[in-house]
C-alpha cells in the first residue's frame, strides 16, 4: 500500500502538469507534445523500480533484480532529462504566456524529477535487500553520473532509451565520442551531483520518519 500511495500522489502531480498543458492549448498557441511523451518516459523507471522493490521484498532473487536494474538504468535518465526542457523557455515579461510557461515547464520537470528520485529510492532499497550494503551503495553512486551521462546523450546527442534496442551501434559510437567531450563529463557530474544531493535529502527525511515511528511504537 505504501508504494501504491506514492504512485497515486505522483499520478496527481502528473495530471496537474498535463492540466497546465491543456490550459496552454486553450490559448491556441503552438504546443510541444513531447512534454507529455517525456513525462510518460519518466514513469517507466518508476514502474520498473516499483516491481523490483515488490518482488525482492517477497521473493528476493539476484537474477531478476539484475535484469530489472539494467532496464531501470536504461530508462532512469528520462526522469532528470525534463530539467533540460527549461531551455525551451522564451522570456517576455510583458507576455502572460511567459509566466504560464514557467509554471508549466517547472511542473513537468518537478514531477519527472520526483519520479526519478522515488524510483532511485525503491531500486536502492531492492539492492540493499539482495546485495551487501557496500555493493548497494556502490551501485547507487555509479548510477548517478551515468544518469547524467544519459541525459547528455538525450539532449545533446539526441539519443533515446529505445536506441539500445534499435540502434546499438549508434549508441556505442556516441558513447565513444562523448567520452572525449568535456561538456559530457561536466554534464554527467553536475546532474549526478544534483541527483545525489536531492536523494540524500529524500533518504534522510524517510529514515527520520521511520525511526520516529519506531520510537513512538516502542514507547507505547
Amino acid at each position: 500500500m505504501e508504494g501504491l500511495f506514492s504512485l497515486l500522489l505522483l499520478l496527481l502531480l502528473s495530471l496537474l502538469a498535463v492540466f497546465f498543458h491543456l490550459v496552454r492549448i486553450l490559448f491556441n498557441s503552438p504546443v510541444d507534445f513531447s512534454l507529455d511523451w517525456n513525462l510518460f518516459l519518466s514513469w517507466i523507471p518508476l514502474i520498473i523500480a516499483f516491481f523490483a522493490d515488490t518482488l525482492t521484498k517477497r521473493f528476493g532473487g539476484i537474477v531478476v533484480l539484475g535484469i530489472l536494474s539494467l532496464a531501470w538504468l536504461a530508462f532512469f535518465p528520462n526522469a532528470p532529462y525534463m530539467i533540460t526542457d527549461l531551455a525551451h523557455l522564451t522570456v517576455d515579461y510583458q507576455r502572460d504566456l511567459t509566466w504560464h510557461d514557467i509554471i508549466m515547464l517547472f511542473s513537468y520537470a518537478e514531477v519527472s524529477l520526483f519520479n526519478g528520485l522515488v524510483s532511485l529510492y525503491w531500486i536502492h532499497r531492492s539492492w540493499r535487500r539482495v546485495f551487501t550494503r557496500g555493493t548497494a551503495n556502490t551501485l547507487l553512486l555509479v548510477s548517478l553520473p551515468l544518469a547524467g551521462f544519459g541525459v547528455y546523450l538525450g539532449r545533446v546527442r539526441r539519443m533515446n532509451s529505445w536506441d539500445v534496442i534499435h540502434e546499438p551501434g549508434a549508441i556505442i559510437n556516441n558513447l565513444i565520442e562523448s567520452l572525449l567531450d568535456r561538456t559530457a563529463w561536466v554534464f554527467a557530474m553536475e546532474i549526478g551531483m544534483l541527483l545525489g544531493i536531492l536523494y540524500l535529502v529524500l533518504w534522510g527525511v524517510i529514515r527520520f520518519r521511520i525511526r520516529h515511528s519506531k520510537k513512538n511504537t516502542d514507547s507505547n
